[in-house]
C-alpha cells in the first residue's frame, strides 16, 4: 500500500535506510514500475565503511578532515553502486540493484575463499 502510494505521487527512487524496511512485494513493485530501488545491504554500507574508515584511523594515528572522510565514503558507495549495478547488468538483470547487490557480495566472498584455498 505504502509503495503504490510513492509510486503514485511521482517517487523516481527509494533508498532502504534501515535492515531490510520494504517487503518483498513492494521491491518487486519498484522493480516492476522502473522506481531505483537500493537495497539496505548497499545503501547502509556507508556507517560501516565510515566505521572501518575510523578504525584506521586509529590504528594508524592519523587524524583525517571531515572532507577527506566523506571523500572516501563518496569512493566506496559510488564503488558498490557500480559493482552492484555491473553484477545486474552481467547476469541478466539491468537495473535490479538488489540482485546486482546479492550478485556482487557473493563474487567477493566467493572469490576470497578461493583466494585463501577454503574452496
Amino acid at each position: 500500500e505504502n509503495a503504490e502510494k510513492l509510486i503514485a505521487n511521482g517517487c523516481i527512487c527509494v533508498a532502504e535506510a534501515a535492515n531490510m524496511p520494504c517487503c518483498a512485494e513492494a521491491v518487486e513493485l519498484f522493480l516492476k514500475k522502473g522506481i531505483l530501488f537500493g537495497p539496505a545491504k548497499a545503501v547502509n554500507a556507508g556507517g560501516v565503511s565510515v566505521s572501518g574508515l575510523e578504525m584506521s584511523q586509529n590504528s594508524m594515528r592519523y587524524s583525517w578532515s571531515f572532507e577527506e572522510v566523506d571523500a572516501k565514503l563518496k569512493e566506496i558507495m559510488v564503488d558498490i553502486y557500480h559493482k552492484s549495478s555491473e553484477a545486474a547488468r552481467e547476469y541478466g538483470m539491468e537495473g535490479n540493484l538488489v540482485a546486482g547487490a546479492n550478485i556482487a557480495g557473493f563474487t567477493k566472498v566467493a572469490d576470497a575463499m578461493m583466494a585463501q584455498g577454503i574452496v
